[in-house]
């Protein structure tokens, strides 16, 4: 997958300065990508947000002074919509399934090799979301316990721009995927990106589905 143009801006939030090198040098030499800025801790993030969007965030989770999941919360209330892919050791089910309701992207394993690393940043660039079979597990084993919805509850599992395709898919036009792509000015996949997430939070298979399902919870009113 090559990336043609400017390069894409990243910064990298991790504690330690030597993996913190190590990260920027591998990514740097996977093609059209450019480390920006270095952080040591959320903290430091936050202080150059909103001035400052990069086209990706990857964030350590494990972290002094603001962790991952602290930073995330942050975000969610006072930055919109960024591209955050998490890299850490933690990867159980609850903490992964926590840090998508506050608006992750990707997660990964620092134990991942550089393909799969450059598959992560590619598809979170490209389509929004980067999904693999960490998230796909414990989204099982999320199904598998009783569940219950309220409105509040839902809204706060939803991102600036999922509730914004939201409200295209419940709009009494009948939108297709590819009309609301062009009225939200995103790349079709990324509106895929869209689609999914919320498949997959609210176990949802179909847009008919997705539309009954705002309905009911008085989400969006027609």
């Amino acid at each position: 997958m090559n990336f043609m143009g400017k390069p894409y801006s990243v910064f990298l939030v991790e504690d330690h300065i030597i993996v913190r090198n190590g990260l920027k040098g591998l990514i740097e030499a996977m093609g059209n990508f450019k480390v920006t800025a270095e952080f040591g801790n959320g903290k430091e993030l936050i202080a150059k947000i909103p001035d400052a969007r990069p086209d990706i965030i990857i964030l350590d989770l494990t972290m002094p002074v603001m962790d991952g999941e602290a930073t995330m919360r942050w975000m969610k209330q006072n930055a919109g919509d960024l591209r955050v892919l998490i890299l850490t050791l933690d990867s159980t089910d609850k903490t992964i399934i926590n840090l998508y309701k506050l608006g992750v992207r990707g997660y990964l394993p620092k134990t991942c090799d550089a393909v799969t690393l450059k598959a992560a940043i590619c598809d979170i660039i490209l389509t929004g979301y980067y999904h693999n079979e960490l998230l796909s597990n414990a989204l099982k084993n999320e199904d598998s316990r009783p569940r219950t919805y309220d409105r509040n509850g839902i809204l706060a599992h939803l991102s600036e721009r999922e509730m914004e395709f939201l409200q295209h898919v419940c709009n009494s036009e009948e939108l297709t995927y590819e009309q609301i792509s062009e009225r939200m000015n995103v790349h079709r996949r990324t509106i895929d990106g869209y689609r999914e997430s919320l498949f997959d939070k609210f176990k949802i298979k179909s847009k008919t589905g997705l539309v009954m399902f705002a309905l009911k919870h008085g989400i969006v009113t027609l």
